[in-house]
């Protein structure tokens, strides 16, 4: 018999015997949640559970030899999640439906979608950038970014992935000078916290599970972390009053997620390394002063801000050894599975510390329904799902369209390299 029928059959029989031993005579879904991932748990060998951790990048047009190492990585390894890139929307549902039956457990899918699915995919439409929807005011900002991320949650629900790594928590005083300005909603520390907790209420009473990025805050930095390290001098009352600010309100409000930056921060680690690959970042300052107790993942550890004189098996496992639940889009998977499995086998590596990240990610599953018996991880009817989405946007963005023509706060715009200073319609 195949693996993936064994551990379902067994993994079902577990849970049986769970609920009717005596907790289950009260089913909450807490309780259900915890009968699945303790059965699970006890059914998954330790190579099967550092796999659960890995999230593989699943792009447009991949190698035949990509799909064959992607193939096996999901089929032999039990690989546990993925990140959908950009490109056209079918081919990815079609590769998602086929791995999604190769897997032993439902894979965990995530995506990048700030400004709604079209941030990856041209078929939907899209919602202004952060920095133009932190032009909303008052209450009615709030109002509609939620409804926003209810949207949003709803297209990536329908597409089969429950993740998003979004909103976006830095605060950017400067959209043009800072390297992430745009997908910033405001120079404000405590509007950011006030807007992006909206996006994120909206996403997650939709079932889909928001991201909080680039903690402890990249917005000061000019520097792109994809291609180098970004420093910031900041002591720290500067991010207890900037940075910091945004993903406090987002970790007392309930966010599922949060993503640290390859960026270094004397303050909080005075090594140097970047936050990503820092005990102190991730758990001194993340897990015991800010209290957050959700899943913890890294931007992508192919970036040149951790990876930049690092092999992929370095960072990969200078990551997990950090805090970091997952690992997000690494090279040299099997590699990679192989060593932590073989530190723990050998005792230099605790169990318990690989147990507490694979129950966050079983967790997040069950939370989801995957591991419930009607649950179906395939993405059918996509034609009739994208039409209906883009109705319901396009109401919502006639909306946020009026409320910004009646917006008093202007903004910057940049027109052939040059800014320019956009105003409301009354000439403020």
């Amino acid at each position: 018999m195949k693996r993936r029928h064994t551990v379902l059959i067994s993994f079902v029989l577990l849970v049986l015997s769970f609920l009717t031993s005596g907790c289950g005579n009260s089913q909450t879904g807490v309780v259900r949640h915890e009968a699945q991932v303790e059965a699970l748990m006890q059914q998954l060998s330790v190579r099967e559970k550092v796999a659960q951790l890995i999230i593989l990048e699943i792009s447009r047009e991949p190698s035949d030899e990509t799909v064959a190492q992607q193939d096996s990585l999901i089929r032999d390894y039990g690989v546990g999640a993925l990140i959908i890139m950009r490109g056209p929307i079918e081919p990815f549902v079609q590769r998602m439906n086929e791995l999604q039956s190769m897997a032993a457990l439902p894979l965990l899918v995530a995506t990048d979608a700030e400004w709604g699915a079209a941030m990856r995919f041209a078929e939907y439409l899209p919602y202004p950038r952060q920095r133009i929807l932190g032009r909303l005011e008052g209450r009615r900002a709030e109002r509609l970014i939620y409804k926003m991320g209810r949207n949003v949650g709803r297209e990536l629900r329908d597409l089969g992935i429950y993740v998003n790594y979004a909103p976006v928590a830095d605060v950017c005083p400067d959209p043009y000078d800072q390297s992430d300005g745009q997908r910033s909603f405001s120079g404000d520390p405590e509007e950011v916290g006030v807007l992006a907790t909206a996006y994120m209420h909206g996403m997650q009473d939709e079932g889909i599970y928001a991201c909080a990025k680039h903690y402890p805050g990249h917005g000061a930095t000019t520097v792109d972390s994809h291609y180098e390290m970004p420093v910031v001098q900041f002591d720290r009352a500067q991010l207890d009053s900037v940075g910091l600010v945004p993903f406090q309100r987002l970790i007392d409000e309930g966010v599922a997620m949060i993503m640290v930056a390859h960026m270094s921060i004397p303050a909080i680690d005075s090594t140097g390394v970047p936050m990503s690959i820092s005990d102190p970042c991730m758990n001194g300052l993340l897990r015991e002063e800010q209290g957050f107790q959700g899943m913890v993942i890294t931007d992508a550890v192919g970036m040149q801000g951790v990876a930049a004189g690092r092999t992929p098996l370095e960072v990969n496992t200078a990551v997990y050894r950090a805090g970091a639940d997952m690992i997000l889009m690494p090279d040299e998977v099997a590699l990679t599975i192989d060593a932590i499995t073989d530190s723990i086998a050998t005792g230099a590596w605790p169990l318990e510390e690989l147990d507490a990240k694979v129950r966050r990610v079983l967790t997040l599953k069950a939370r989801a329904g995957f591991f419930d018996k009607d649950f179906n991880p395939q993405v059918r009817d996509l034609d009739q799902k994208i039409a209906a989405a883009r109705k319901r946007d396009a109401m919502l963005q006639g909306r946020i369209d009026r409320a910004l023509s009646r917006s008093s706060k202007p903004y910057i715009e940049p027109v052939g390299g040059d800014r320019t200073l956009v105003l409301d319609k009354g000439g403020r």
